[in-house]
């Protein structure tokens, strides 16, 4: 499965690369940043960003860094789950929702493609906020282990339909019928 290149109006979204090492590591190795993942350790090293380009290309799942006038400012990522993550110095910009848009547009393009699951962090509003603004539901509560805090939290299942998705991307279309 070939991840294409995409943009937005503000971002690039691109395959990450081995170039791209320094900077995973850069943004993701901040506890502030990694309490609210799952499957991230902290601290974050060199060696994980290593496991995780490794596991990419591998093809188990797809993942683009985003880049903000060419400064890296996240990953986000589709595979069993929808995901996304951002370095603190680009949070409240609108940033994961604009990547969001784009990926999402690029997986609901294909006419056969499925509905899109994610999660939450219960407490971690940014993330409801954002989900919710790219057009995830509610599907039921669950608990995750967080590596970074060692610890279980209590988290949502979120998921995305192909229809959801259409009426968010085609309001009008949707109120006229």
């Amino acid at each position: 499965m070939t991840t294409p290149a995409l943009q937005t109006a503000r971002l690039v979204l691109r395959p990450l690369q081995r170039a791209d090492r320094e900077a995973i590591v850069a943004g993701i190795n901040d506890l502030e940043v990694s309490r609210w993942l799952a499957r991230v350790p902290f601290p974050y090293g060199l060696a994980d960003a290593d496991w995780f380009l490794d596991y990419l290309a591998g093809g188990a799942e797809r993942a683009w860094g985003i880049f903000d006038a060419d400064r890296p400012a996240g990953v986000v990522g589709l595979g069993e789950e929808f995901g996304y993550w951002l370095a603190r110095s680009h949070w409240g910009r609108g940033h994961a929702t604009e990547a969001g848009r784009a990926v999402l547009g690029a997986h609901f393009s294909d006419s056969e493609a499925g509905p899109v699951a994610a999660g939450h962090v219960a407490d971690n509003a940014p993330s409801v906020r954002v989900l919710a603004k790219l057009g995830f539901a509610h599907a039921g509560p669950r608990v995750i282990r967080c590596r970074a805090l060692n610890r279980d939290m209590a988290s949502r299942t979120v998921v995305l339909t192909p229809d959801a998705w259409q009426r968010l991307s085609n309001p009008r279309r949707s109120s006229i019928g």
